[in-house]
């Protein structure tokens, strides 16, 4: 979860939040609340209406693939915020159009939105694509499936062999 009292004039900020929610396990950024303090201030004068278009336009316009997200007012101590709360993607990595994937993915790290480095990049294309890691067939590589049966067969008879000994024991 993230608190701001507004929107920063820095969309990137804002957006960079957004991503890493997207990227990794979905979140909310909270507008209306002062982030050190925790005290409510509200959207004010704004139409929530309004702000929540706007807010709407700025990630649909300014990342990519596009992120699922629900907006919505809630009453605080008598005062309007707004929520944007932020599912987990379905179509990882998620970046700023007008830059990299490479310089613009975000993952959330203990409460923080940080850079996801290369290795993490590439695990989320993997997501992305509904792929494992332990699915993928080594490049350059044949499938050979004597190769395979004797592996089945091998891992067979050390599972045969360990049930036994744990008979005796």
């Amino acid at each position: 979860m993230e608190f701001k009292q507004k929107i920063p004039a820095k969309h990137e900020k804002f957006l960079k939040d957004i991503i890493a929610f997207a990227n990794t396990s979905g979140g909310k950024s909270i507008i209306g609340i002062i982030d050190e303090t925790k005290e409510v201030v509200g959207i004010g004068d704004q139409s929530p209406f309004k702000l929540s278009d706007s807010i709407s336009s700025m990630i649909s316009d300014s990342c990519t693939p596009l992120i699922e997200t629900d907006i919505y007012p809630q009453s605080v101590e008598g005062k309007t915020v707004l929520v944007v709360e932020v599912f987990p993607g379905k179509h990882r990595p998620y970046y700023l159009a007008n830059k990299t994937k490479e310089d613009t993915s975000y993952v959330r790290v203990n409460g923080t939105s940080r850079p996801a480095d290369s290795v993490t990049l590439k695990e989320l294309e993997l997501e992305g694509s509904n792929h494992a890691y332990d699915s993928l067939q080594e490049i350059g590589t044949d499938y050979d499936e004597s190769k395979a049966l004797e592996l089945c067969r091998v891992v067979k008879k050390l599972l045969y062999q360990i049930a036994k000994q744990k008979m005796r024991n």
